[in-house]
């Protein structure tokens, strides 16, 4: 029995009555106010909505994944603003709530001025505020192409009023603003700090020939000549290549246009191979795209960008009419990364997506980075995280004018549709035809699409049980949402800057010539800890397109780290059964000779308050790794392999435990070092030949976690030793 089914019915049109609603006795959810609602129309069909009485209206979860995580993880966007002939059966100022906690893709459409933009930066900024609440822990990235989303740092005062009566308050929030490196430079150090903002760069070793095309030439076609000198340009660029004069150019991991341009000038192949006219030509092209102060090696990557807590905008506005390229290549880079390191894992267990967390990649413009027909460097990629992102935790929003220009493989993959305002008809017949439930066929009519107020927008879902599509208004931003400032003139100069007569944009090695073998690349004052290998299941592999598998490899071999295809399913879910219930026995062949000189009493056990036992374990491997006196043992010379294993326990006495992981040390033959402390935590370093381990300890309630880092250059000898540990503790 409906809960409204005890109020008279009244005699006078529902809409007088909707603002008594707000104030019915045993109704949970605060309604939001007819006066805050700007439009209301009437709908014959009953609305057939999920529905909590608690928070309202539910989008993207199911009632089965709802009623094990009931109202957290939400995110209100708006509130429903159709009215029903059935009083009671009206939801009208019912909130609309975004399920945040499941990966979703999402498509938001609308013509220019209906309200689009402005309904991601309100997903966004409830990204912000579920992260804030600790609902969620992801990472946000928008992409802005028309300079509208970095102003949330500053509140909506200009709307307190109206957010009020929302039952908000206005706020900003600290995101990282990402401009183009050539405008980052020319600002002044007191307005970088102020806005914050992060130079944008995209290092050439990310573009493909095809990609280069894309940036080169309008279009992306490159005649057949000028297309394989730039593949020759950059193998030569990527493999090293020989002067006339015997001289060795070094081979580059990663290099700047400037690189490539000498290339083209003193590479005795090139020049032989191709005509000056030809060369030349690539030459003015390549020197046009340095000039955009994009491009740049060393260039942002993924995981500085996808941060989790925090979102980023990439704003790319300042780059004027060059933005469409560019933001194609950035945006392939960003949906290969993110995908290509949250599908790994590695072989001592922890995943690798603990690098990079699950994504929420907002996206403006999609018509022009993922298009119906055609083909842009980003289409493929868009694609790919669409079909694949949401199985290992990420999520899309995808923003267009135009629904019937989009991609059929991108917008079908859709679970929830947004659409504002629509004038053409091919727009309206692709909402039509792609809408994921029934849609009225009052909104099949062409007038009533297109005259849906600013702000106001027919909402599908076909994760929940939400059998129709409904009329909703978004809600006010809490923040500042675009509006012309004084950065924004900054940006407009800096862009129009024309540079200084012997300015280089693109900076550069003078050392790029040798004799001999390529130089090894210069070692930081401390060493880098060696990454472990990273494992991608069979499964996964095989779902992969034959170019993503390539970017892949190219990616760890850029990177010089190994990975590997397992027939071993991946982590998709995080397990609980990290830590065993039951105390872990370690089991040693009697007591090995060295280790009573140990005086483990004397060693200080490091107390957490209640962690989950993953963040506990990382906690103290990343101890071990990175405290300078362990590190320095550990690292104090090159090393080419390293194992991590972490015994965990549950109600296990830990010097006990200790004293036994201690000893299968001992007992293979390492020998005792000393034992150092620092900040609480103490460390029993080890050694054997060129082998060096360092062992660890803390708790947290009954927890207890102690990790043990081998490292050495014989691979082999380091992973004996491990699979000693983990046969002891019977794995």
């Amino acid at each position: 029995m409906d809960e409204r089914d005890d109020i008279p019915i009244p005699d006078s049109d529902p809409e007088d009555v909707i603002e008594e609603l707000d104030s019915v006795p045993g109704e949970p959810v605060r309604l939001i106010p007819k006066s805050a609602l700007q439009y209301h129309p009437r709908v014959a069909d009953a609305p057939d909505l999920h529905i909590d009485d608690e928070v309202g209206v539910i989008l993207g979860r199911s009632a089965s994944f709802h009623s094990k995580y009931s109202e957290g993880g939400f995110g209100m966007i708006g509130a429903v603003c159709e009215t029903s002939d059935d009083m009671l059966m009206s939801r009208f100022g019912m909130p609309v709530n975004l399920d945040l906690m499941s990966p979703h893709v999402l498509l938001v459409a609308g013509k220019r001025g209906s309200g689009k933009s402005y309904t991601l930066g309100t997903i966004a900024e409830e990204l912000a505020l579920a992260m804030e609440r600790q609902e969620i822990q992801v990472a946000g990235v928008v992409i802005d192409t028309v300079d509208v989303f970095r102003q949330m740092m500053d509140d909506n005062q200009d709307q307190t009023e109206l957010l009020k009566k929302w039952n908000l308050e206005s706020r900003g929030f600290p995101v990282s603003v990402y401009i183009p490196r050539r405008t980052y430079v020319s600002l002044p150090d007191e307005v970088k700090k102020k806005s914050r903002l992060f130079p944008l760069a995209i290092s050439p070793r990310e573009l493909t020939s095809s990609d280069w095309g894309y940036v080169l030439e309008k279009g992306g076609q490159l005649s057949t000549t000028l297309d394989n000198l730039i593949g020759e340009v950059l193998d030569s660029v990527r493999k090293g290549y020989v002067l006339e004069t015997g001289a060795k150019v070094k081979m580059k991991r990663d290099f700047s246009i400037k690189d490539m341009t000498r290339c083209i000038e003193t590479n005795p192949r090139i020049v032989e191979l191709y005509q000056l006219s030809t060369r030349t030509a690539l030459i003015q092209r390549l020197r046009r795209a340095d000039r955009l102060g994009v491009f740049h090696s060393g260039g942002t990557s993924a995981q500085d960008l996808a941060v989790g807590g925090q979102i980023t905008i990439i704003d790319v506005a300042p780059l004027g009419s060059d933005a469409e390229a560019v933001l194609a290549i950035l945006t392939n880079m960003l949906c290969r990364q993110v995908l290509t390191y949250r599908m790994a894992w590695t072989d001592e267990g922890t995943s690798a997506r603990e690098e990079l967390p699950p994504t929420w990649l907002i996206i403006d413009e999609a018509h022009t980075l993922v298009p119906r027909s055609g083909n842009t460097p980003a289409k493929d990629a868009i694609i790919s995280y669409a079909k694949l992102g949401r199985r290992f935790g990420c999520s899309l929003v995808l923003c267009t004018q135009q629904p019937s220009a989009v991609s059929d493989d991108a917008i079908s993959q859709a679970d929830i549709i947004i659409s504002h305002s629509l004038s053409h008809d091919n727009d309206i017949r692709a909402l039509q035809q792609r809408a994921p439930a029934v849609m009225p066929e009052q909104f099949r009519d062409k007038v009533f699409i297109s005259s849906l107020p600013r702000g106001v927008a027919i909402v599908f879902d076909q994760t929940t049980e939400n059998k129709r599509g409904f009329i909703m208004q978004v809600r006010p931003r809490v923040s500042q949402h675009g509006g012309s400032d004084r950065l924004s003139g900054l940006f407009e100069a800096a862009r129009l800057r024309v540079p200084e007569l012997g300015e280089e944009i693109s900076e550069f090695e003078e050392d790029e010539i040798d004799e001999t073998l390529p130089e090894e690349e210069p070692t930081a004052d401390l060493p880098e800890v060696p990454r472990p290998p990273l494992n991608l299941s069979h499964e996964d592999w095989k779902v992969l397109d034959d170019w993503m598998q390539k970017y892949v490899e190219n990616l760890f071999a850029e990177r010089m780290q190994e990975f590997r295809i397992t027939e071993q399913a991946s982590p998709r879910i995080e397990k609980e059964e990290l830590l065993s219930e039951e105390p872990v026995e370690i089991e040693i062949d009697g007591t090995p000779t060295g280790i009573d000189e140990i005086d483990l009493n004397a060693f200080s056990i490091k107390e957490f308050s209640e962690l989950q036992r993953p963040l506990l374990e990382k906690a103290l491997t990343r101890k071990v790794l990175y405290s300078p006196m362990s590190h320095n043992f550990l690292f104090g010379s090159e090393v080419s392999h390293r194992e991590t294993e972490s015994i965990q326990s549950v109600g296990t006495d830990p010097i006990g435990l200790l004293r036994s992981v201690v000893g299968v040390l001992i007992a293979a033959g390492m020998k005792y070092v000393r034992t150092v402390e620092e900040e609480g935590f103490s460390f029993i370093l080890l050694r054997k030949d060129g082998l060096r381990a360092s062992v660890s300890a803390g708790v947290s309630v009954d927890a207890v976690s102690i990790p043990v880092v081998i490292v050495g250059d014989n691979q082999k000898a380091i992973v004996s030793i491990a699979d000693k540990l983990r046969t002891a503790q019977g794995r």
